[in-house]
């Protein structure tokens, strides 16, 4: 993954870890410094982060391997400074089934919490301080302890896109269905998520910061959805764009800046002998008039390496397809006959008219 470091692999799952990662340990040490706090408190700070963060790695494993037994694969965990993402190539549709795999990552948590707990009783930890102790090697696993306590509630917050939207979602499901269970669970979170940014305003920064993710991430899953319930049902073959403009592989790449400025088409199809060998979009012919000049080949500046879809494809599965593999136009053939192209934009438009129908 760009611009992250690969950790190594489990059950088939990649871990990374992102770049901007460093940046919280180095703030870390920046803000110790400053404050002259002693080296060694600093280090067993950076040490309790790495902890919490290995527990965020055990977190999502619990997603992606329940979600593995349901026969739903992850492409890979990547963390963050906020905290862990596994991206699953989709979500369960039986509710009782998301509701496992929602639950999995808190449970995870849990069971660290009252593993570490056990462990404490049974050194003899006294539990019963008037204050909060110094970070240090006999305290670091209490406070791992009631960091994971947070996780494991937190993530159970009835809101989008933490744990407990989608267990709230997967409830309702039950009763209901998934558009209008999500619209409900979205609600809920935006709710709670005006609340954190109006206590936020007053008392804490953070959590204005937490509520304006809490209500983008809740929005984005009910528009996610409903997209998901507008294409179901529907292959390439009802978005196929059978008119399309070509371009001669030899032809001087001025010929495409002609056809670009001439129409609003911002995808155009290169063939060779009447049979396409790529395409050539919008941001390619810029940025090979950057590179090279408005008299280099067509063929130069072509992506050779197209997306290949079957009009029998499903629709939602050719959009995941162009995503995954960043695509915004695909060539759509039936069997080894080409007949057309499909575009994210012309997707975008179905959704909309098949919106407009539904309402």
């Amino acid at each position: 993954m760009k611009f992250s470091l690969y950790l190594g692999r489990y059950s088939g799952i990649k871990v990374f870890i992102h770049w901007t990662f460093s940046l919280l340990l180095f703030w870390i040490v920046i803000a110790n410094t400053r404050s002259g706090t002693p080296l060694a408190e600093t280090g067993w700070t950076l040490l309790f982060i790495i902890l919490i963060f290995l527990c965020v790695i055990l977190h999502e494993f619990g997603h992606a391997l329940t979600a593995q037994k349901f026969g739903i694969q992850t492409r890979d965990i990547i963390l963050l400074p906020i905290g862990g993402l596994a991206r699953l190539e989709k979500l369960p549709d039986d509710p009782k089934e998301e509701l496992k795999v929602a639950l999995a990552g808190p449970l995870v948590n849990l069971v660290i919490f009252f593993i570490l707990l056990l462990i404490l009783f049974f050194k003899g930890f006294d539990f019963y301080m008037e204050e909060a102790p110094a970070l240090n090697g006999s305290t670091i696993w209490l406070y791992l302890a009631s960091a994971n306590f947070f996780l494991a509630v937190f993530n159970l917050l009835p809101a989008f896109p933490m744990d407990g939207g989608r267990v709230l979602r997967a409830l309702l499901t039950l009763r209901m269905s998934r558009v209008k269970a999500t619209e409900i669970a979205g609600a809920t979170g935006q709710a709670m998520a005006i609340l954190f940014v109006f206590f936020g305003l007053f008392n804490n920064p953070v959590l204005v910061l937490i509520g304006i993710f809490i209500f983008l991430g809740a929005q984005a899953e009910v528009n996610q959805t409903k997209q998901h319930s507008l294409l179901s049902g529907f292959t390439v073959e009802d978005a196929l764009m059978s008119k399309f403009p070509v371009l001669a592989f030899d032809a001087p790449l001025q010929k495409a800046v002609e056809k670009l400025l001439d129409g609003q088409a911002t995808h155009f199809v290169v063939v060779r002998d009447d049979q396409p060998i790529g395409t050539l979009s919008r941001e390619g012919i810029v940025q090979g008039l950057h590179g090279q000049n408005a008299q280099v080949s067509i063929e130069d500046v072509t992506d050779k390496d197209p997306l290949k879809l079957e009009m029998a494809t499903a629709l939602e599965e050719a959009l995941k397809n162009m995503s995954r593999q960043n695509k915004k136009v695909a060539l759509v053939y039936e069997g080894h006959h080409f007949v057309g192209i499909l575009d994210q934009e012309n997707i975008s438009e179905f959704i909309m008219v098949k919106d407009a129908l539904a309402r």
